[in-house]
């Protein structure tokens, strides 16, 4: 019903169906993993133009169809989390593209996601700093998430459960370095990263 009345188009030809259609999808460049670190696809092309409908138009279902296009597995004693947004720009935007990617990937993983960090200080968009100021931007602008402190139940997992910090776009890294820093200090050890795009 929803699809009659709210058609999806693809994002990149227009065709009606999906919001990247079979052909269009053969134009998403996939990515090379390293180390700690999990992107799908490059940041370019019909990607980007899916990840700006979710970021500023929130079109959440987008995420739903990217996360399906990649198969992944997730180590099950994996805890899934997110980059959190400050209060103010989340009542402003009405979500966290990042909290809903996540939970996209913890309802297909079948793996728990829970919040693990909150944003403290209000800060300018990464998007037009180059890397040094995007760590200056972000120093001292996360911390652990307040509720956490007295919950029993993440006290048993600390330093011993796999956490998996989730973002939209993988640009210079400093957000997650910055995010991974809080939790290592919490006691939170085995921290990696997942994006749906990176920059090339």
């Amino acid at each position: 019903m929803l699809d009659i009345l709210f058609p999806k188009y693809c994002l990149g030809c227009g065709k009606e169906g999906k919001y990247i259609c079979k052909d269009c999808e053969l134009f998403m460049v996939e990515i090379s993993n390293y180390g700690k670190l999990i992107s799908f696809w490059e940041y370019n092309g019909v990607v980007k133009k899916a990840i700006h409908q979710i970021k500023y138009n929130g079109i959440y279902d987008i995420v739903g169809e990217l996360v399906s296009k990649k198969e992944f597995e997730i180590n099950k004693n994996t805890i899934i989390t997110f980059v959190p947004t400050h209060i103010k720009r989340k009542k402003e935007r009405g979500f966290n593209q990042a909290e809903i990617i996540a939970k996209e990937l913890g309802k297909k993983a079948n793996v728990p996601v829970v919040k693990l960090l909150e944003k403290t200080k209000e800060t300018p968009d990464q998007a037009i700093l180059d890397r040094e100021h995007r760590l200056i931007n972000l120093k001292g602008s996360f911390a652990e998430a307040r509720p956490l402190q007295k919950e029993k139940h993440i006290e048993a997992i600390r330093g011993r459960a796999s956490i998996l910090i989730v973002d939209d776009v993988y640009t210079s890294g400093a957000t997650m370095e910055e995010c991974a820093k809080v939790l290592h200090k919490a006691g939170f050890k085995n921290i990696s990263y997942f994006t749906l795009a990176k920059t090339v």
